[in-house]
């Protein structure tokens, strides 16, 4: 019996990290695995690089970040089942415009300028990536691996981890009170992005979202090393996640979304 794309290979992880019956086993493995991969970056580059600045580390942590997701998707079997696909109506796409409004009216309102052409080219790629291997992770593997849980305890499981990851900033030197933010921030803003992840049913939109978030702040912020916070982007951040969140828990609110689990599950047993 061969295995379909969009089904779980069980034979692909060992029974005790198995997401059916230790989701959230499995989780905290996917979080571990994470930390490995940065401290192994981190202290690489104390040994070898010494003279490098731990916030130029980014962009090969968000590599093999990304490189992990991809190889974890493909053993598992859950590219499909964790969203990359087209979204299954397209109509829901409406969904998003409450999103788009929330991260593009601050920045009208306060005027972020623009980086040079090249400046925001490169940007553009590390808010791509950022995108991508965050949301395969959180919103995809993780999402997915903790929905033996049942649809509100996988959504607000995904959204703490995913507010705890955040916490690694601290370790290249990003400032503590931003980050402190960045932690609640990411708790509010995940569940709105599970949220919109089950009622879109693609991963896709999800991405280009995150990268359109990331690149405004960032923006806002003249680049990725945040060494003073501004009240007012914190303030912003707060606000614009609580809203998220709240969007989020409207949005689980739809039936067929409660069922997600069971009706992923029965989609599965009928195949």
């Amino acid at each position: 019996m061969t295995t379909r794309p969009d089904e779980p290979n069980r034979r692909s992880m060992p029974l005790v990290l198995s997401p059916e019956q230790h989701p959230w086993r499995f989780a905290l493995f996917v979080m571990l695995a994470l930390e490995v991969i940065l401290l192994l970056c981190l202290g690489a580059a104390r040994l070898f690089l010494p003279n490098v600045p731990l916030l130029a580390l980014d962009l090969p942590i968000l590599l093999l970040n990304a490189l992990f997701a991809a190889v974890l998707l493909t053993r598992l079997g859950w590219w499909r089942a964790s969203g990359f696909r087209r979204p299954e109506r397209p109509r829901s796409l409406v969904l998003l415009a409450l999103p788009v409004a929330l991260l593009i009216a601050p920045a009208l309102l306060v005027g972020i300028d623009v980086p040079p052409f090249g400046k925001a080219l490169v940007l553009l790629v590390l808010t791509l990536l950022i995108g991508f291997q965050e949301e395969a992770i959180f919103r995809g593997v993780i999402l997915k691996g903790l929905a033996p849980l049942g649809t509100l305890h996988a959504v607000l499981g995904s959204a703490l981890l995913f507010g705890v990851i955040h916490a690694n900033s601290l370790l290249v030197g990003r400032d503590p009170a931003f980050v402190a933010v960045q932690i609640i921030a990411s708790i509010l803003g995940g569940v709105g992005f599970a949220a919109l992840r089950l009622r879109l049913g693609s991963i896709w939109p999800l991405i280009a979202l995150h990268a359109l978030n990331d690149f405004i702040q960032f923006s806002a912020s003249q680049g990725l090393a945040v060494e003073h916070a501004s009240p007012v982007l914190l303030t912003a951040k707060l606000g614009i996640s609580s809203v998220m969140a709240l969007y989020g828990l409207f949005l689980l609110r739809d039936p067929g979304v409660r069922r997600w689990p069971a009706r992923a599950e029965g989609a599965a047993a009928q195949r």
